[in-house]
């Protein structure tokens, strides 16, 4: 009997860790990705679409990819923003070039291109709005592009099953000592799409700081000697050097895939151990502009608009990740 699957859209701002979670949505069968946007974020978006549509040319994948926005709703019109906003790059103690997210992926450079004549906010529009059946949004990036079409045309909103973003941090930061990175870069976009009604999951930095890979994942990668373990491998190697050298965390040598969580909770829910229903909003502005302000008062009465997941099986999370991309052996 075929089991149905799930209708996905991605939204991706793909550097590294877009990547992987781009390569576990497509090798998983229960979701069938009907397309991925792409937007600025990580990278300037013509980057994030070049390596957008590298990593398809690596699965064989003919999924459309829809180029989005190029810069936020707002935050650039204020150049205070962006002079306390961390650096992707940084030097290692043996004077060794490190960052997050490499202008472009270690992949040949993509031959297949993007939907001709397509915007990522007429294309939201356009394909939900004539969804013959509800469609879940995997958002790993700034939200500007979903906000924009919420915004021209709210009724987008009745063909959403849910929205998976990873964003945001109840006790941990990592842009500023108020905010996480994709809030930062469009903090109003994460407050239009926290309001917009439908339900949301969040993968804030207390989850996705579990989700890690370490050495011995690198090095069991680079033993399949084939294209999809030499660039995960590539990929662990260069987040581990950074994190090391740049935002050392409870413990050295440990990669987060941020990304990636999302698509393995939709996946297995219970990869996710501690998750609340709550109110969160977002700071505009000031010295705690993008911070995630999650009301955690007993007794308030504000209406819950998240779910929010604050910590990860961190095995589990290994396991399963190294599970899907072993799959790419068939490829």
């Amino acid at each position: 009997m075929d089991i149905k699957k799930r209708k996905i859209i991605f939204d991706v701002d793909t550097g590294s860790d877009d990547a992987l979670a781009l390569m576990c949505g497509i090798l998983s069968p229960e979701f069938d990705i009907i397309g991925i946007c792409t937007v600025n974020g990580n990278l300037p978006v013509e980057n994030t679409t070049e390596n957008t549509l590298r990593v398809l040319e690596l699965m064989k994948s003919d999924i459309p990819v829809i180029r989005g926005c190029s810069t936020p709703l707002l935050a650039t019109l204020d150049p205070l923003r962006k002079l306390r906003l961390r650096s992707n790059d940084g030097v290692s103690a043996d004077g060794e070039d490190v960052t997050y997210h490499a202008p472009y992926l270690p992949l040949p450079p993509a031959t297949k291109k993007v939907v001709e004549g397509a915007n990522a906010v007429s294309w939201y529009i356009d394909t939900l709005m004539n969804a013959e059946e509800k469609i879940t949004l995997i958002m790993v990036g700034p939200l500007t592009n979903f906000a924009l079409a919420y915004r021209a045309q709210p009724e987008i909103i009745k063909n959403v099953e849910e929205i998976l973003i990873m964003s945001g941090g109840h006790d941990q930061r990592n842009s500023t000592a108020a905010s996480e990175y994709n809030v930062f870069i469009d903090p109003e976009a994460t407050a239009i799409v926290l309001d917009c009604g439908a339900k949301i999951t969040m993968m804030p930095l207390d989850a996705t700081h579990k989700a890690n890979m370490r050495p011995q994942h690198q090095q069991l990668f680079e033993a399949w000697g084939n294209p999809v373990g030499d660039f995960v491998a590539a990929e662990i190697e260069a987040r581990l050097k950074a994190y090391n050298t740049m935002q050392p965390l409870h413990e050295p040598d440990i990669a987060p895939i941020h990304d990636a969580l999302c698509v393995l909770y939709l996946l297995d829910p219970t990869v996710i151990t501690n998750l609340k229903h709550m109110r969160c909003d977002v700071v505009c502005g000031g010295i705690a502009d993008g911070q995630t302000l999650f009301d955690t008062r007993h007794f308030n009465d504000a209406p819950k608009n998240v779910y929010v997941c604050l910590d990860t099986d961190e095995e589990k999370f290994a396991t399963m990740l190294v599970d899907i991309l072993s799959r790419s052996k068939n490829i």
